[in-house]
């Protein structure tokens, strides 16, 4: 699957790596200067091949996320045959809590980026395990 381009910040945050993945495939400093003006689609591509390198460690090493509002509370476990999500709803007479199990159909980090995609953000075992034991204990 190809994933987006990091965006001009996520570069920057990500410099020191950035560089290292340019040296790694022979563009050094002044190179890449000079590569960014004469050819910019070649650097473009360069920066898309990092995005998706970088985009498939962040997919395979999330375990955990999360999605918070006012009124919902989903956290996720997402382990390499199956995702469970845990959702915490508030209604008017307090919160109602679910579970559900889903076995990836197909390519576990599409369904990753896919849950990404849709406002959910890297979470922490402790946070799963910390909601989990709420629904057990209501």
């Amino acid at each position: 699957m190809d994933y987006p381009c990091l965006s001009l910040a996520q570069l920057e945050a990500l410099e020191t790596d950035f560089v290292a993945f340019l040296i790694v495939n022979g563009v050094e400093g002044e190179t890449w200067k000079t590569l960014n003006e004469t050819n910019p689609s070649k650097a473009q591509e360069l920066a898309n091949l990092f995005s998706q390198v970088v985009w498939e460690k962040v997919l395979k090493e999330t375990r955990y996320v999360k999605r918070v509002s006012e009124t919902d509370r989903i956290f996720g476990y997402l382990a390499e045959e199956q995702g469970v999500l845990l959702m915490g709803q508030q209604n008017p007479s307090g919160w109602v809590f679910h579970k559900a199990k889903k076995h990836w159909g197909g390519n576990r980090e599409s369904e990753v980026f896919t849950l990404l995609q849709q406002g959910f953000e890297r979470a922490t075992e402790q946070e799963f395990t910390e909601i989990s034991q709420l629904i057990k204990t209501t």
